[in-house]
């Protein structure tokens, strides 16, 4: 039962996947985990690389102070700018918190080692596959097995894969028509330590994205549509939560392997 409800925990951060990524984790205070797993690299508040494709779907934005902006246009512009540096980590706080390291080369694959209610959990989607340890040894998903465990992974993998379609964060910014940047840029603390002066995007008023109520959105983004964090406060499977997180080491080189 107690495994059972740790990959419950993974199927519904990966539901949540869309709104910050679109990962996610219910926001209280951030405890530090008694047994987190050491970092894979010091965070850092700048991109580790060059290399970026700035995202022709946000030049035509007004991203400064008090600006008003259209949901749809905006939706392309997060959606391109998250991808935009290829691979990265972001760093959850909350009932279950920790890291999670992502790319999009050659397709959306990543691994997370998070701490829940439950205890720990490590996560890997890899080629369309999901693999969930729950601390009695990596379960790979198979929606045709007679395992429940293996068919409930599976489900997680399913959830992954349709929350990490860009498009699909593309959606739900777009299911707000109306989002506005704060008159005052924030001073959001990084996981390193750094701080990034960043644009406080805010949406106007509540929303619905796929059935899923959203009472506010924020965004927080840096020069350049430099991606920060974000923040949701969302109603799912029966409970309501404000999910953050944020964004470090992007363009970092990372290699994401199933669990063995």
């Amino acid at each position: 039962m107690k495994t059972r409800q740790r990959i419950l925990v993974a199927a519904s951060t990966a539901a949540c996947a869309a709104l910050l990524l679109a990962g996610c984790s219910a926001e209280k205070a951030a405890e530090p985990a008694a047994s987190a797993p050491p970092k894979v690299a010091e965070a850092s508040a700048s991109p580790t690389t060059s290399v970026r494709t700035f995202p022709t779907s946000c030049a035509g934005l007004n991203l400064s102070l008090g600006a008003q902006l259209e949901g749809g246009a905006l939706g392309q512009c997060v959606s391109a700018a998250l991808s935009s540096y290829g691979s990265g980590r972001m760093h959850l706080t909350a009932d279950t918190f920790g890291e999670v390291e992502f790319t999009y080369d050659p397709s959306y694959s990543f691994s997370a080692h998070l701490e829940g209610p439950s205890g720990p959990i490590s996560m890997r989607y890899v080629d369309g596959e999901m693999w969930v340890d729950s601390g009695t040894g990596p379960v790979k998903g198979d929606p045709n097995s007679d395992d429940p465990a293996e068919q409930l992974v599976a489900v997680t993998g399913e959830l992954y894969r349709f929350y990490s379609d860009l498009q699909q964060t593309a959606e739900l910014i777009a299911a707000q028509p109306a989002w506005t940047v704060d008159s005052a840029r924030d001073q959001v603390t990084m996981p390193g330590g750094d701080t990034i002066e960043s644009y406080k995007i805010v949406s106007d008023g509540a929303f619905s994205w796929n059935g899923m109520p959203v009472s506010e959105f924020i965004l927080w983004f840096g020069d350049d549509w430099l991606p920060v964090g974000t923040q949701a406060t969302v109603d799912f499977l029966g409970t309501s939560g404000t999910h953050t997180q944020h964004f470090y080491d992007l363009g970092a080189p990372i290699t994401i392997a199933p669990l063995s």
